[in-house]
């Protein structure tokens, strides 16, 4: 579901932007290749700079990176294309540029600085104005009728990808869900009160997302909306046998539905693995400081080894050694988190307990943790960093659903298996969408949409929000 609209204003932005950071970047690599005359510049570089500028955002505008919708990242490929494209372009300029020859070196610097940093800057200027919209309400409030699997796929997608669009409520008959939350998403009521919700909120936009509904409901409901003026559209009867993402091709005018299958294959593979070695090292350089003292106050408050090592199961079902520091007494009984797991998997929203007026699936007062220093490291999730070392040894990535126990694996629904068709991860789409007050089958559920829907912008988001929600306690 994509869902968006054009942006002048946001396309200035960008404009505005790349200009800047090809000029930027441009210094920074003559810099690099001449340090010793820096900050003078030969007058040939200064000369050729507003051609360069240019040839770069005429590549830009040709791939089409003017043309994005808010709350969809970029595509990193498309920059690739035309930092490649620039590139040649720029060749070819000093070739033809009489009496100025442009270092191949420098170029090679330059273009790999522009392309990262076009990137990068531009996933903070989306996030920087995806949060403007919302702190000003610049945002269309939309209504969803019915919280089943199709609701709740429309509800994430709204809540995760989007910042023109904010979610008010939703309505269901459903008794069990009166009074609930889905995504911080409040249920207004039931499918009855729509009237009654509509003139209590100013609400731009009601999405039907109840394909079973019948004729009768959808006219009663459009007539209601009709009458306030109030846009609507509806799920397809069709979408009840599409309940997964779809992948639709042509085969001489005949159109073929397939079922859409793991979008960490090929390319999209070795750029993630390529980024998880990268930031991984970088991480461990970064944070060895926290990582020793933590280990030191372990060692000195309880006797034992400073890390928990436990069998895990991740890509394919293959088992690997997963690294923690250990936050519980030495030799602890396993058969507490057994109980809880099979509970939480089994059970779905029966599993929940009370923690002060919020609803939670977690093990709560567990006596196996140490105290002071176990239940800090926890907290903070200090206790995963050591899984850094799983990410550079290839048995994990940095995001990915979360490995899991035999005995967890033995509870598996066949539909839970996807799960273990990509590299678990230190964080995920979980995590930052919930993470203990949701169930399994809607954890699950995440995972699944993330492998089928993976994109290195989504990575770098989730990896961004992952400090705020372990810091705050905010699930986004």
């Amino acid at each position: 579901m994509k869902i968006g609209r054009s942006h002048k204003h946001y396309s200035y932005c960008l404009f505005v932007l790349d200009i800047f950071v090809c000029t930027s970047s441009f210094a920074i690599a003559y810099w690099i290749r001449h340090f010793n005359q820096f900050p003078s510049i030969s007058q040939d570089y200064i000369s050729i700079l507003p051609y360069i500028v240019v040839v770069w955002v005429l590549s830009l505008w040709y791939f089409e990176l003017y043309k994005l919708k808010f709350g969809i990242g970029m595509e990193l490929m498309q920059i690739l294309k035309a930092g490649l494209t620039g590139m040649s372009l720029l060749l070819a300029i000093s070739f033809f540029y009489r009496g100025f020859s442009f270092s191949r070196i420098a170029t090679a610097v330059f273009i790999t600085i522009l392309i990262f940093s076009t990137y990068f800057s531009r996933m903070v200027l989306h996030l920087f104005l995806q949060n403007i919209l919302k702190s000003i309400k610049w945002q269309q409030q939309v209504l969803v009728i019915g919280c089943g699997e199709v609701g709740k796929k429309i509800i994430t997608e709204l809540c995760l990808n989007t910042s023109e669009y904010r979610v008010v409520g939703f309505l269901d008959d459903d008794e069990s869900l009166q009074h609930t939350y889905y995504y911080h998403v409040p249920c207004q009521g039931k499918i009855s009160d729509l009237g009654k919700v509509l003139d209590r909120n100013p609400i731009n936009e009601v999405i039907i997302a109840f394909p079973s509904a019948s004729q009768e409901l959808y006219q009663k409901i459009m007539h209601i909306c009709s009458e306030r003026d109030i846009k609507y559209r509806f799920v397809p009867k069709l979408f009840q046998v599409m309940l997964q993402d779809i992948t639709i091709d042509v085969l001489d005018g005949v159109p073929l539905v397939g079922i859409k299958g793991n979008n960490l294959t090929g390319f999209n593979y070795l750029l993630k693995r390529g980024f998880d070695i990268f930031a991984s090292l970088f991480s461990l350089i970064i944070l060895s400081p926290i990582l020793v003292f933590t280990a030191l106050l372990i060692k000195i408050m309880s006797p034992g080894p400073v890390f928990f090592t436990q069998e895990r199961f991740g890509y394919n079902k293959q088992p690997f050694q997963f690294y923690k520091f250990r936050s519980m007494h030495h030799n602890t009984d396993e058969s507490i988190h057994e109980e809880y797991v099979k509970n939480w998997i089994n059970n779905g929203k029966e599993s929940a307990i009370k923690d002060g007026n919020i609803e939670v699936h977690k093990l709560t007062n567990d006596p196996r943790i140490i105290p002071h220093i176990g239940k800090f490291i926890r907290k903070y999730s200090i206790d995963e960093l050591p899984q850094l070392f799983n990410v550079l040894n290839g048995d994990m990535s940095l995001v990915g659903p979360r490995p899991c126990l035999q005995y967890e694996m033995e509870q598996y629904k066949p539909w839970h298996k996807a799960r273990f068709d990509a590299l678990p991860g230190i964080t995920g789409l979980w995590q930052v969408s919930g993470r203990n007050r949701i169930t399994f089958d809607e954890m699950v559920r995440l995972d699944i949409s993330y492998l089928q829907n993976w994109s290195f912008e989504k990575d770098i988001i989730i990896l961004l929000k992952t400090p705020f929600v372990v810091l705050f306690d905010k699930a986004y």
